[in-house]
């Protein structure tokens, strides 16, 4: 015969104005924040650059090669120091003249803050 214990008593969560008014609060600095996130993140961020030919390293046997790719539209882009024209959507297109040999082709995109990307490749000319 022994005395009875009594149950514990669950906490049960009580919805109140002032709870739902916190969480929409919170929720609303957490938004905030992945904006500015978002925002800071595209001035601090170097273009994006993609080169589609060549896609690697190659050997060719023409004199001149087609450089083809894309980047954001509002970078500057230049290939060996030279600027190149960016279209509407980002895509770029330029010949250079090879000499006997290794080549490197540099491509290079800068946004208005100087954050760059660049991509080198080498292309050898054999005749």
């Amino acid at each position: 015969d022994k005395a009875i214990r009594p149950l514990k008593r669950m906490r049960q969560l009580v919805i109140t104005p002032k709870r739902i008014s916190l969480i929409v609060f919170v929720l609303f600095l957490i938004l905030v924040g992945l904006y500015f996130h978002r925002e800071i993140g595209f001035l601090t961020k170097a273009p994006a650059l993609e080169v589609s030919q060549p896609p690697f390293d190659i050997t060719v046997k023409q004199e001149t090669f087609e450089i083809i790719g894309k980047t954001n539209t509002s970078a500057y882009l230049t290939v060996n120091n030279k600027e190149v024209y960016i279209d509407k959507e980002g895509n770029f297109k330029t010949e250079v003249n090879l000499f006997q040999g290794v080549n490197t082709i540099t491509i290079q995109a800068k946004n208005r803050f100087d954050k760059t990307n660049e991509i080198i490749r080498r292309i050898i000319y054999e005749r």
